[in-house]
């Protein structure tokens, strides 16, 4: 066997070439790590009225973060904030079932747990985190303040969802994705509570004295006598509404359910009958809603003796009613 010495038809030389990062690897900035919410409102309820001026701050509160961090960074950071909803004449407008609701939203940020610098937005700032450090949710505050704006006031729920976030200069060049997010949560306009002044609601409603006479007609009763519950106090009237319950089911007659029974030594087969302004019976404990009036207006309500069965008994008599108002 014949051994031949193989050699290469030729030769081939690898060179790599490498450069040192240093400077890339030392780079400012940040790497997100998580998305932190800061909520407007949290079950808040404002309380206005139409005649607010524009510009009038009716809240102004903070939301604050949880402590969980949301991003890690080097060096000197830059920290942006915008607006992600439309401005109008600088203000997020509110929304109430998605029209203006009269009432529009600023926002802002307090840096180094609310001891400050106060950043508004938008906003630019910068941030030195030296040889590495972490942006937490709970660093900052995020105040808010809520101003009346021009047009009539929409009750009810603000319309939730986001309105502005922040976001930090990156390891790779540019902006991290936001990691800072500032949401309407649940807020809400409330109208004023309205109230009925207290001398009508115990007011004594004199009846006058009837013989059997009185009864002799088709609706086998006396003559209507007018009371009045009159508003101590509603400054927006419109689009509420005033529940007035008198008595309880256990205050009907049993003869005539949608009258009140007579107390003590009454007069017998005779109930006491309440209706409204229309001359409509309210039956005892059953709800009677009308529409809410301004203050100083009164409330019209009748009230008479009707016959429950032949034929009336004499008797006099003091029949206290309960009167029970809701505002809705």
């Amino acid at each position: 066997m014949n051994y031949r010495n193989l050699r290469p038809a030729g030769h081939l030389l690898l060179l790599l070439a490498t450069t040192y990062a240093g400077d890339a690897l030392a780079a400012d900035g940040c790497a997100k790590s998580a998305n932190t919410n800061y909520q407007i409102g949290q079950t808040a309820e404002i309380e206005v009225t139409n005649d607010i001026p524009p510009g009038t701050i009716v809240r102004d509160e903070k939301a604050h973060g949880d402590g969980n961090v949301v991003a890690s960074c080097v060096g000197d950071v830059t920290l942006e904030g915008k607006y992600t909803a439309v401005l109008t004449d600088g203000l997020i407008p509110l929304m109430v079932g998605g029209e203006l609701s009269g009432f529009g939203l600023e926002i802002y940020v307090e840096e180094n747990f609310g001891a400050g610098p106060t950043y508004g937005f938008p906003h630019s700032y910068h941030r030195n985190f030296g040889k590495g450090g972490f942006i937490r949710s709970d660093d900052i505050n995020v105040g808010y303040r809520v101003k009346r704006m021009s047009g009539n006031i929409r009750y009810g729920r603000v319309d939730p969802g986001e309105i502005a976030e922040q976001a930090a200069s990156s390891l790779t060049g540019g902006f991290t994705p936001p990691f800072r997010h500032m949401q309407i949560y649940e807020l809400w306009f409330k109208r004023p509570t309205c109230s009925i002044s207290a001398e009508t609601l115990n007011q004594t409603v004199s009846m006058g004295s009837y013989s059997l006479a009185d009864f002799k007609n088709p609706d086998r009763a006396t003559r209507w006598v007018n009371f009045k519950l009159t508003v101590q106090d509603c400054k927006e009237p419109v689009g509420q509404i005033a529940r007035f319950t008198f008595g309880s089911a256990t205050d009907a007659d049993p003869d005539a359910r949608d009258l009140f029974r007579m107390l003590g030594t009454g007069p017998s087969h005779v109930g006491l009958e309440i209706a409204s302004a229309g001359k409509h019976t309210i039956e005892p404990g059953k709800p009677y809603e009308a529409n809410a009036l301004a203050t100083g207006e009164d409330f019209d309500f009748y009230v008479r003796l009707r016959e429950t069965l032949y034929s009336v008994g004499a008797g006099a008599f003091t029949r206290p009613v309960t009167i029970r108002v809701d505002f809705l």
